[in-house]
């Protein structure tokens, strides 16, 4: 399929099956795909690559351009991947003790891990592994991701690399699953780091979700004769030879998210330099600068993230259903990747938009487990009290958001206080509301706790677009003209 815009806005409706957060929402998605000059280009080049072009060099050039069109073909066809909720923590020399600390505890209460690992191509040598992304899977719904920047770690024998050593040894050293999209031996070129070693790579309990997924494909997805007379009813087959892979072939990752998942999984910046610093606290950044980042921070957690999607949807592992009630106010691009929430609760300073929210740590419901101390570890009650305090306040909050009106995609001038009183105006009963911007489509998101659960259905017909652009726009008109006719007779 062809298109003469180089973007498409496509509009459809989420699945049912798909996670329960996100059903009964509509997807507004803008793609840029290839225009249909490029698209005939590219083609016009793969049927008459030069001559002058031989061996590895043709092939690598004949790889690039079929690697263009799947990209423009899956993204014409799918909705983007969609990640389920999750926070994102970058492990560096920047990276606190503290914090390290409190990692340490959360993934000795994690179920199982995903891994992937990012490297950059350098002319003439082997490539330099960068990163390593692990997501620890603290409950069946919820995830938290560790990028580890492996060119920006601290010293050796400082007390951080050691803290990171051994993060990294309670992972391996773990009997619970790790599953990767490949062999082990991919984190082989990482030992060079001195984080841990080819021993321990030989005993930690790796599992290969490729070979698991081609091996239930082939199980689930027979070939299916069809004939003439039955062709219109027969559904098409996708067994692996009529979608053109041989049965020795191993399948990419975003082949399996577009066939299994049916989203597009953007590869785009496969060959982009992951060795740059993506930790916004390494280094001074404009504008321009963060967004680049943040892309390829997204590219790295989404392979992780999405092995975790291929795990629910083949049954390897099960998800739990939510409680949480959303209300379709405004239709957007809900992805909910790494979004960074603005906490507001009634007790707390309210942020106005203009302030900066770091970029280095970004939560979505922490479950209350990843926060409670191994009863083993003898802290001081310094750390207990911390330990207690920020309990309480998780327990707090998942009790205020138990039951949640959300609006999504609200203009993003709305400050917390304004969104108060048009919540009070409109007579809603709330906890607190959090508001949440994601660093991917940059859209706002607001979430109300509601105290009578009750009355969430009442309140959603009470509340269908207050917080959009066009309400807000509305109420600036009319405090202007309440201001100038305030003006004017003051100086009559």
């Amino acid at each position: 399929m062809l298109y003469e815009n180089r973007s498409l806005i496509i509009l459809d409706s989420l699945l049912a099956n798909r996670h329960p957060l996100y059903s009964h929402i509509f997807l507004i998605s803008i793609i840029v795909m290839l225009s249909n000059d490029e698209y005939r280009d590219i083609k016009w080049k793969l049927d008459n690559i030069p001559s002058t072009y031989t061996g590895k060099s043709r092939q690598n050039y004949s790889k690039s351009l079929r690697k263009k069109l799947k990209e423009h073909h899956y993204a014409s066809t799918y909705q983007p991947f969609t990640p389920l909720p999750h926070t994102l923590h970058y492990i560096n020399r920047t990276t606190s003790e503290e914090t390290l600390n409190q990692i340490n505890q959360t993934v000795t209460t994690s179920l199982y891990f995903t891994l992937d690992t990012e490297s950059i191509q350098i002319r003439q040598r082997k490539n330099k592994p960068v990163l390593i992304q692990i997501q620890a899977l603290v409950s069946h719904h919820f995830s938290v991701i560790f990028i580890f920047e492996m060119c920006h770690l601290p010293r050796e024998h400082t007390t951080t690399f050691n803290l990171i050593k051994n993060l990294i040894t309670t992972i391996f050293n773990s009997s619970k699953p790790i599953y990767i999209w490949g062999e082990r031996d991919e984190l082989t070129p990482f030992v060079i780091y001195n984080l841990f070693s080819a021993t321990q790579l030989s005993l930690t309990n790796f599992q290969n979700l490729q070979d698991k997924f081609k091996e239930q494909w082939q199980q689930q997805h027979p070939h299916i004769t069809s004939t003439i007379s039955s062709s219109d009813l027969t559904p098409e087959c996708v067994c692996e030879k009529c979608i053109g892979k041989s049965s020795h072939e191993l399948w990419s990752l975003q082949d399996a998210v577009s066939y299994e998942l049916k989203e597009w999984l953007d590869k785009r910046s496969t060959m982009s330099y992951f060795n740059i610093g993506l930790d916004p606290q390494l280094s001074q950044l404009n504008l321009k600068e963060q967004q680049g980042r943040q892309k390829l921070t997204n590219y790295a957690a989404n392979d992780c993230l999405s092995m975790q999607r291929l795990l629910i949807k083949m049954q390897i592992i099960t998800i739990a259903p939510t409680t949480t009630t959303t209300t379709n106010i405004h239709p957007s691009n809900i992805n909910h990747e790494n979004i960074e929430p603005i906490s507001s609760d009634e007790s707390e300073p309210e942020r106005e938009p203009e302030e900066q929210q770091s970029q280095r740590t970004v939560t979505f419901n922490t479950p209350l487990s990843i926060l409670e101390p191994k009863k083993h570890e003898q802290l001081s009650n310094e750390e207990r009290k911390k330990i207690h305090n920020r309990t309480c306040t998780i327990k707090q909050r998942h009790r205020y958001y138990r039951h949640e009106l959300t609006f999504r995609n609200i203009d993003r001038r709305f400050t917390i206080r304004k969104i108060k009183n048009i919540l009070r105006q409109h007579d809603i009963l709330f906890y607190a509301v959090n508001v949440s911007t994601s660093t991917t489509t940059n859209t706002k998101q607001l979430y109300v706790g509601i105290r009578d659960p009750s009355l969430i259905q009442e309140y959603d017909q009470r509340t269908r677009t207050p917080f959009s652009t066009h309400h807000y726009n509305k109420i600036n008109s009319r405090q202007r003209r309440y201001y100038s006719s305030s003006h004017s007779n003051s100086r009559h």
